[in-house]
């Protein structure tokens, strides 16, 4: 039954709503009669004035902008980015630091629920909010004019995006080399991807920025259409930005906004740069997964090692190892490390980082998690401790079968997405493993991401 005063919400109507709860993409939630109301920008305790963007009658649920912050529950600062309040991506730059790491614990313990058994140990703060990042995709397109705009995309807005001055969460360099790419496109007439005709060239800028050795790699990512100006552009940007240690530029065929393609070309410089991990040098190639702040990364994966409580007798996997990060940090632990990765490129890449830090004790597979984890299981290896850190989606619910059926004594859950670590901590929970330790990493502070690694015991 309604509540006297309600009125079915509809795109446009007006609501005002206490903010309860936050989603995993860290929306407020409030309840407006039977509706789920998310006001994007909002936390629990803020009561706001919002209009309905969408609503969805079936699963009572409406998606409303804010118009108003009517009360606040967090004293809100002033945001460093020129953007924030379009871009997609900073959400909580208005939010004091501390806060955010307080609503990351909040987000956390409401999507796993850990029984009062589970410690929680001390939430790992970034040292640098700002300025951490050392890769960002960078999107291309058109303004009413027709020129060339290279940017991100406004918030729920992945069909457009807004022209970047400076993003505060990449280094200074970075957005430097945005501004001259953009200058030289629409100076020597070079075009952009259209995504709704499928025609014109650019389609995305990708820089990275190494953290420790300042190296840095530009990868232009275009349609197949001849890209004439290439090399010269190249030479410019090398004789502009002498970190520029490589260019690449990569072509991607098909429609899907991917921003590495099928066939690759260095076009000027090396097709690696160098970065530093505690004592570890690894190469980054343009496909190269890396972990987006190095510091971050440096601080997670020796908290890894010190959870898998090894004495150096142990054989470790390390499932989903990309190119073999965690991997060479469990080395100096460890007697045996097996990584696992589905990507043959991240292999080649493990295989070379751990030859040129002298590591001989670190061996690496392809092939998928969930038919390699069988395998490993049908020839009767075995390893005293597991760990995993699977993509976004979580791992493969064959993968944790084999997981299961190995039998590791502990696993040690590195996820970058707390409801699929529920999921399969649930699985796990329900084949004799039990969850003694959650701990958060903030890895992308001023967003509402959240790193969490989770231990889990054979009972």
């Amino acid at each position: 039954m309604n509540q006297v005063g309600f009125v079915k919400p509809r795109p446009g109507g007006l609501v005002k709503v206490k903010i309860e709860g936050l989603t995993v993409k860290g929306q407020g939630i409030g309840s407006y009669g039977e509706y789920q109301v998310l006001v994007r920008g909002s936390v629990p305790g803020d009561t706001v004035l919002g209009r309905f963007r969408k609503v969805r009658h079936r699963r009572r649920e409406g998606e409303a902008r804010m118009v108003e912050r009517i009360s606040e529950s967090i004293e809100r600062v002033d945001a460093a980015c020129e953007h924030f309040g379009v871009c997609g991506g900073c959400l909580w730059q208005d939010v004091p630091y501390d806060d955010q790491i307080r609503l990351k614990e909040m987000l956390v313990k409401q999507t796993l629920r850990p029984k009062d058994s589970v410690e929680i140990g001390p939430s790992l703060a970034a040292p640098a909010p700002y300025r951490y990042r050392n890769k960002m995709e960078f999107s291309v397109g058109t303004d009413g004019a027709g020129d060339v705009q290279i940017g991100l995309h406004p918030a729920g807005q992945f069909g457009s995006i807004f022209d970047l001055g400076r993003c505060e969460l990449v280094p200074g360099l970075t957005s430097e080399i945005v501004e001259a790419v953009r200058t030289y496109a629409n100076a020597h007439g070079v075009s952009a991807y259209d995504l709704r005709t499928h025609k014109g060239l650019l389609r995305f800028l990708t820089i990275r920025e190494a953290t420790q050795t300042a190296e840095v790699m530009v990868i232009l990512t275009t349609s197949a259409e001849p890209f004439l100006e290439v090399d010269h552009l190249a030479a410019q940007l090398r004789s502009n930005f002498p970190r520029i240690e490589g260019v690449i530029h990569t072509i991607n065929r098909e429609k899907a906004q991917v921003a590495y393609g099928e066939e690759n070309r260095v076009v000027a410089g090396k097709g690696s740069i160098r970065d530093r991990l505690g004592d570890f040098v690894f190469d980054v190639s343009a496909a190269s997964f890396f972990q987006p702040n190095t510091l971050q990364a440096e601080a997670m994966f020796a908290r890894v090692v010190s959870l898998c409580e090894l004495s150096g007798s142990e054989r470790v996997l390390d499932v989903y190892c990309g190119t073999g990060g965690i991997s060479l940090f469990l080395s100096r632990s460890a007697r045996r490390v097996l990584g696992v990765e589905v990507s043959a490129e991240a292999i080649r890449d493990a295989a070379r980082n751990s030859a040129q830090n002298n590591v001989s004790n670190c061996e690496f597979m392809s092939g998928p998690a969930e038919d390699l984890l069988g395998q490993l299981c049908a020839q009767g290896d075995r390893f005293d401790v597991a760990v995993t850190d699977p993509p976004r989606a979580g791992m493969h619910h064959r993968a944790v079968r084999g997981l299961i059926d190995l039998a590791p004594d502990r696993i040690v859950y590195v996820s970058c997405n707390p409801a699929a670590l529920a999921t399969d901590v649930a699985t796990l929970e329900a084949h004799g493993y039990e969850l003694d330790y959650l701990q958060l990493v903030d890895v992308l502070p001023q967003t509402p991401h959240c790193e969490v690694l989770a231990r889990m015991r054979r009972t």
